[in-house]
């Protein structure tokens, strides 16, 4: 009975110190150990070069590792589902684009996540200006040429890395601006894209400006304006389409999430963090070098605002489309 009683006695002493030990390891300061960011898309897609530029400047100022998974196809869906089911202790996050959390939630009518509930704002991180070009062959060298040989026509393309892309909803919005009648050719990537519209097997892409360099250095494309709020800084002679009298206005963007009930000091911690990261010097030259310009820093409920806006204008966009949901 005696061995029985100390046996129950050591049993609870070891319980208490091991509940003793995980409560101090909680206590710790945030963060205490890696920290994993799960980018849903493949390894040298553009979201991963700007996550594997600006995470580790943002790596050390935490003072811990920030792993970085990729986790691509099926629309970036997978990864982005993983990280809303991860742990809500702020050693998960997603490097969201606007396809997780803007155009997918409208373009899928079931989605394993749901970003409105699912995941909370940290921090806007960078994004591209989504230019328009035409080939060479075309002979068209304005937006309004265009628009003027698409009405005439009748029978004109233009070319997408994939449905629901900022680059298919950018081209559908200057249908729905302008009238005009344009066949959609999706594509599985962006390269062949680029490529069949330098010869001129389809007649006109958005895309970022970085993608457009091979075709415009050779001189078999060009530019037919901007549809970013402004102009960017790596063109700056090239008007907005808003200028030029179109209402066109898109924008391919990049931001962190955490699960949502991540707690708050995560979320201000890993916000202050990489909102310093993207003042460096050094991240913001490896950034445009990519055609990547930073956005302005926000606080989490700041861009909190800005994702559920673009959701909103995106479901508007594509229900005005008549893009069929999958």
């Amino acid at each position: 009975m005696f061995m029985r009683l100390v046996g129950l006695s050591l049993a609870i002493g070891m319980g208490s110190a091991a509940q003793v030990q995980e409560a101090a390891q909680a206590q710790e300061a945030y963060p205490n150990r890696a920290i994993h960011v799960i980018v849903p898309l493949p390894a040298g897609s553009a979201a991963d070069g700007v996550a594997r530029i600006v995470m580790p400047a943002a790596e050390k100022l935490l003072g811990q590792p920030i792993i970085i998974e990729n986790e691509g196809g099926a629309a970036s869906i997978p990864g982005t589902a993983r990280a809303a089911k991860a742990k809500p202790d702020g050693y998960t996050f997603l490097f969201g684009t606007v396809a997780t959390q803007a155009s997918n939630p409208n373009i899928f009518n079931k989605l394993p996540y749901d970003p409105s509930k699912d995941f909370t704002a940290v921090a806007r991180v960078a994004g591209q200006s989504l230019v328009m070009a035409v080939p060479k062959v075309s002979g068209v060298k304005t937006i309004d040429e265009f628009v003027a040989k698409a009405k005439k026509s009748g029978n004109m393309s233009y070319a997408s890395a994939g449905i629901g892309t900022s680059a298919h909803l950018s081209a559908e919005l200057l249908k729905l601006r302008t009238g005009i009648p344009l066949r959609h050719i999706p594509y599985q990537g962006g390269s062949q894209s680029v490529l069949d519209l330098m010869r001129g097997e389809t007649d006109a892409m958005f895309y970022s400006l970085a993608q457009f360099q091979p075709g415009l250095q050779s001189g078999e494309l060009i530019l037919l304006g901007n549809a970013g709020e402004t102009r960017t800084k790596f063109k700056s002679d090239l008007p907005t389409l808003r200028e030029l009298g179109y209402d066109v206005v898109i924008n391919s963007w990049y931001g962190l999430y955490a699960p949502t009930g991540t707690p708050a000091e995560a979320i201000e911690k890993m916000a202050a963090a990489v909102n310093k990261a993207l003042t460096e010097p050094a991240v913001i030259e490896a950034l445009e070098k990519t055609g990547t310009e930073v956005y302005a820093s926000a606080s989490p409920a700041e861009f909190q605002k800005f994702t559920d806006a673009e959701r909103k204008r995106y479901g508007e966009l594509i229900a005005a489309a008549g893009i069929p949901k999958k």
